[in-house]
């Protein structure tokens, strides 16, 4: 219950700063591209979330891939925001490391198989 939550939260979070029409930011300082590193930091978060709500790291994947999807489309409306297949790209790989992340962290609390 606790990813889920945590889950809904980050994405809210996630929508609410997509959906300012602020230019830079703190991503203004770093040189471009930095913004691809800040989308794989937050989409791995997701991707974790997800993951621990589901309990399927695939599926954890595939919904923050898809919200990925959502907020691309939705930062094309938004005044001063655009959508980027690259900002895509890097929130898929966000949640891929976030979702293994959980994964690993997983199967070595359980230990190895017997049998």
């Amino acid at each position: 219950m606790a990813g889920w939550v945590g889950a809904a939260a980050w994405a809210a979070l996630l929508y609410l700063q997509s959906s300012s029409t602020a230019a830079g930011g703190l991503l203004s300082l770093f040189p471009e591209g930095a913004d691809k590193v800040a989308h794989a930091g937050a989409y791995a978060v997701l991707g974790a979330l997800l993951t621990l709500g589901t309990g399927r790291p695939w599926l954890g994947v595939l919904l923050a891939a898809a919200f990925g999807v959502s907020d691309e489309v939705h930062q094309y409306f938004v005044p001063g925001r655009a959508a980027e297949l690259l900002d895509l790209v890097a929130d898929t790989v966000g949640a891929l490391t976030g979702a293994a992340f959980v994964a690993f962290l997983s199967r070595r609390r359980r230990g190895p198989r017997v049998g």
